[in-house]
């Protein structure tokens, strides 16, 4: 089904842009799933997988997909982390995001947030060996951690829940990465300061923002 899905978006592409534009993408999606499939069994032991099943991602909760590599490697060149951030991945899943910040060679504290039980207890056991990481099963919402400084978001809720997760990092002076932000309404007030953090290749296209509480300096 997945050759399916690219052969026919190579299809697509090809009429809309040509073959140079399409032997670009496929040299990128080949090189980036040699890149994901190493760092993944580096940090996480296992590669990371997308779960599209309802049946556990309901109530508003999105389905499971990873962030790209190379998008998160284009978004942190231009989000700097400090040694003192705590670093909260919010619908963690299998741990993809984990596995960039640690291949970057980050000693910061990092949270994982998964609402899958039994996702987040196989995700613990993966990262047992790593001490500044721990896993939190459970609603985000209600599991915020007070200490969070750098929060990432890869579409994880409907809007409604993206509502009473800003209503719940209100008070905390932290900063938000939101990627794939379809839902920015809640950030509109005059509490927070948005930053566009699309996509700088030429070869593939992502949208993010980066939310901080306005007047806050790093």
């Amino acid at each position: 089904m997945e050759v399916a899905q690219y052969f026919g978006k190579a299809v697509a592409r090809l009429k809309a842009r040509g073959l140079g534009d399409v032997s670009r993408y496929s040299l990128h999606v080949i090189k980036e799933r040699a890149y994901a499939s190493a760092i993944d069994l580096a940090f996480g032991g296992k590669m990371c997988r997308t779960n599209l099943d309802e049946r556990i991602y309901n109530n508003g909760r999105h389905t499971m997909v990873h962030t790209d590599y190379h998008v998160l490697r284009d978004i942190f060149a231009r989000v700097p982390i400090s040694p003192d951030d705590v670093l909260v991945d919010v619908g963690c899943g299998e741990g993809r995001v984990i596995n960039f910040w640690l291949s970057q060679g980050l000693k910061n504290p990092i949270v994982g947030l998964e609402v899958v039980e039994a996702v987040a207890e196989r995700a613990r056991k993966r990262y047992r060996k790593y001490p500044n990481v721990s896993i939190v099963t459970g609603d985000a919402v209600a599991n915020l951690p007070r200490n969070g400084t750098l929060f990432f978001l890869y579409n994880p809720f409907g809007e409604e829940v993206v509502a009473q997760f800003e209503k719940a990092i209100r008070p905390l002076n932290t900063r938000i990465v939101f990627h794939q932000n379809n839902y920015m309404e809640p950030f509109g007030s005059g509490v927070w300061s948005v930053e566009p953090l699309d996509s700088q290749g030429t070869v593939y296209k992502f949208k993010a923002a980066l939310i901080s509480k306005r007047g806050m300096t790093l």
